[in-house]
């Protein structure tokens, strides 16, 4: 099975890169993501990834010179860049930089699995006794289970659990319980379930590390392997939703007692009035500072540093998750629907939603009514 690693700053991105399709049916798996240049170096030590897919456009870190970084400590890792801007001279740079593919954003299944085709050739024999077709095809019959609807609950169960961590959500572990739910229906220790149980893990460490926790007030002082070699270790979906509610509940009781600060009052206050105002066509970052009464670019740098992502990203996304709620309840007009979460322009509204989720909203209910 051939490991992938997704770099972009932007979490929805990766979400959608992760959920798009159904890798372990092509012979991949997701194996590690990353926010930006320094941490995707980190997570390729960690876990030797034989795919890169690479955002150009980051903060810190260009995509351009990571690729640099990956091919000289990786001599044989595939890179394939990801950008939204079809510009000779970035694929120039690519060229000279080493990097195999191009995607353009924003693009369907159909290009990933082009992509992978095209890839495939160049990426390095898997020192196994069995190729990744026979990998892949033994492991298809869980992952083929997976339907579009699950798919799309998973993520938006992955929202909420990460939106709880940050405003101190006291259902968050309902929501974790909730993932689980919807992976025992899975083989422990298959292929798909085993990434998405990661996922969660990450979820809360990644939380734990932004807010400076200290590991051994996360971790338990009789734990001495590694989180992901202990959560592989529990053998059973009982013991691995005990375990890691456990951990959750002890990074919620670490986040409890630290004082909140006036950044983190702040972006409450301003996801709250996005939750409010969502609705609104003309909803903007300015407005939003209005009503949380501070200056548009104080709450823009507050609100990246607190979530990772910018306050249009998030209304975006907001937007988006409830339009696939009203798509889910049927019997609604496009018009209607489109309205309902801010968008005046139902073609308008079509088009964002295919560029967030790769499909049209007719589309979309079609998928998740097989």
């Amino acid at each position: 099975m051939y490991k992938v690693m997704i770099v972009d700053d932007e979490p929805l991105f990766r979400d959608y890169l992760r959920l798009k399709m159904d890798w372990q049916r092509h012979g991949f798996r997701v194996c590690c993501e990353a926010r930006d240049g320094q941490e995707a170096l980190l997570e390729a030590e960690k876990h030797q990834p034989h795919l890169a897919l690479v955002d150009i456009n980051m903060p810190f870190m260009d995509g351009i010179e990571l690729a640099g970084k990956l091919k000289d400590r990786f001599e044989r890792i595939v890179i394939v860049f990801v950008s939204g801007h079809n510009e000779f001279e970035y694929l120039q740079k690519a060229v000279r930089t080493g990097v195999q593919d191009y995607l353009l954003k924003p693009f369907n299944e159909e290009e990933m699995l082009e992509m992978l085709t095209r890839v495939r050739t160049k990426l390095p024999r898997l020192s196994t006794d069995r190729d990744a077709g026979e990998l892949a095809a033994e492991g298809s019959g869980t992952a083929a289970v997976q339907s579009g609807q699950e798919a799309a609950d998973l993520s938006s169960i992955r929202d909420a659990i990460v939106l709880g961590l940050r405003m101190r959500d006291g259902d968050i572990l309902e929501e974790v319980r909730k993932a689980i739910r919807q992976l025992r229906g899975s083989k422990w220790g298959d292929e798909y379930p085993d990434a998405m149980m990661m996922g969660l893990l990450s979820l809360v460490l990644t939380f734990a590390g932004e807010r400076g926790f200290p590991f051994h007030r996360v971790w338990n002082n009789d734990e001495d392997k590694a989180p992901y070699d202990r959560l592989k270790e529990c053998g059973s979906w009982d013991k691995a939703e005990e375990w890691l509610i456990g951990l959750y509940r002890r990074v919620i009781q670490l986040t409890e007692d630290v004082k909140p600060t006036k950044a983190s009052s702040l972006f409450a206050a301003a996801i709250s009035y996005i939750e409010q105002h969502y609705a609104d066509e003309n909803l903007s970052a300015e407005q939003v500072a209005g009503g949380v009464y501070v200056d548009s670019s104080y709450l823009r740098r507050v609100f990246r540093k607190e979530s990772g992502y910018s306050i249009v990203d998030h209304i975006t996304h907001i937007r988006m998750k409830r339009a696939r709620v009203l798509l889910l309840e049927g019997n609604r007009k496009l018009a209607d629907i489109s309205e309902s979460v801010g968008y005046a322009d139902p073609n308008y509204f079509s088009k964002s939603f295919k560029k967030r989720f790769g499909v049209t909203p007719t589309e979309y209910e079609q998928l998740v009514k097989k």
